[in-house]
């Protein structure tokens, strides 16, 4: 009987101490999580000194970028930008050319001549359309846009667009919607504040043109399917 007691009193002694460390334990956990500490994202920033080699370098091919340009007002600055974003290691811009890290070479499309203004019209239904364009230089046009509902109302629009940076990744195309035959095209583009965006997209040497255009008023957005082909006055 008293061994019995003695192996109760054991055995009690041993859940006692089981408790407390268990209690510590988790007492342990609850000030380790108290430690962590949330750091706002506008307080991060980049230790340069404690940045790793590889890190830097991949910083260093991003910024290495060289572009040399024989006359920089041939060429937009957004699309000489818009160039150092493509990846590459090398551009140099002579006249109509585009040449890319010393081996591929490109041409600026001549449709419309530097200097050169063109008139494009074109009516569907009771809208019609002016787009006038003037060349500046190898990537950018002024252009001024006229759209008439007839007893309705009317848009304007007037600025410059460019040919976008990646215009030798492949070419463009428009359907003529009195042939149904395709032709390439040279689009030209000016993007504003609040999504607004004009696209106006010549056809090389054949006198047609169509353009993609919204925040037109009270006139609807103007897109490929929509609306006829632009046609040279």
């Amino acid at each position: 009987m008293t061994t019995t007691k003695n192996i109760l009193t054991i055995f009690i002694g041993l859940t006692f101490v089981a408790c407390n460390n268990s209690a510590t334990e988790n007492n342990s956990v609850l000030t380790h999580s108290d430690a962590i500490k949330t750091v706002s994202v506008d307080s991060f920033y980049i230790d340069e000194n404690e940045v790793t080699s590889d890190y830097k370098v991949f910083d260093e091919k991003i910024k290495e970028t060289e572009i040399i340009i024989k006359n920089k007002a041939d060429y937009s600055d957004k699309f000489i930008q818009g160039l150092k974003k493509l990846g590459y290691k090398k551009f140099e811009l002579i006249d109509s050319l585009l040449i890319i890290d010393n081996k591929d070479t490109v041409t600026f499309s001549q449709t419309p001549k530097i200097g050169e203004q063109r008139v494009y019209t074109g009516r569907q239904d009771n809208l019609a359309i002016a787009v006038t364009v003037k060349r500046i230089n190898y990537t950018t046009v002024d252009y001024k846009i006229e759209m008439v509902e007839f007893g309705k109302t009317s848009h304007n629009q007037s600025g410059q667009a460019d040919i976008i940076s990646s215009f030798f990744f492949g070419a463009e195309s428009n359907e003529d919607k009195r042939t149904g035959e395709a032709y390439f095209v040279t689009e030209f583009s000016d993007n504003r504040d609040n999504n607004c965006y004009t696209s106006i997209r010549l056809g090389d040497d054949n006198g047609l043109a169509q353009i993609i255009k919204n925040c037109n008023g009270k006139i609807k957005d103007i897109t490929l399917d929509n609306f006829t082909t632009l046609h040279i006055k």
